[in-house]
């Protein structure tokens, strides 16, 4: 039985590319990008922690000991809970802010989480990451545009 992809009404779904460095005036930050279906990425800058956590995940790296990601994934399972979705839904001040659907017993509660850590648990998980279409219209760039503004050194969105 071929599986029926969610939609929600607002919102694109996206795929995780991967997690690269990009340069800034203090030197160099991790970048994650989120591409959709019309060749847009949205970048979102996040922290060193997380952009580790994200590439491990997205390589499938194997470590001895559960990383804290794999351990709320663990914590989740083992209490028959599972993550559903998650909705990059606002970017207030260059801030974005997520909220991340977990279904525990048949029912759904979300809870406010910051991007990089839902997208950490839903490249774990396999969960669907959702951005809200306002969000991607005002912070999303060609795919073309980014490598060519990258590979000119500017870098930046």
């Amino acid at each position: 039985m071929e599986k029926v992809e969610e939609t929600i009404e607002g919102f694109q779904r996206v795929r995780v590319v991967g997690v690269f460095m990009s340069p800034v005036p203090e030197g160099v930050t991790p970048v994650v990008f989120l591409e959709n279906d019309r060749d847009e990425v949205l970048p979102i800058y996040i922290g060193a922690a997380e952009a580790f956590s994200i590439q491990t995940a997205l390589e499938k790296v194997p470590y001895p000991r559960p990383l804290t990601h794999d351990l709320l994934v663990n914590i989740l399972e083992g209490l028959n809970s599972k993550i559903e979705r998650v909705l990059i839904d606002d970017l207030s001040d260059g801030v974005f802010f997520a909220r991340l659907i977990v279904r525990v017993n048949g029912n759904e509660f979300e809870f406010d989480a910051r991007p990089s850590d839902s997208i950490a648990l839903a490249v774990r998980t396999g969960a669907p990451v959702y951005v809200s279409d306002r969000v991607m219209e005002s912070a999303s760039v060609s795919k073309d545009e980014y490598r060519i503004s990258f590979e000119e050194g500017e870098g930046e969105e």
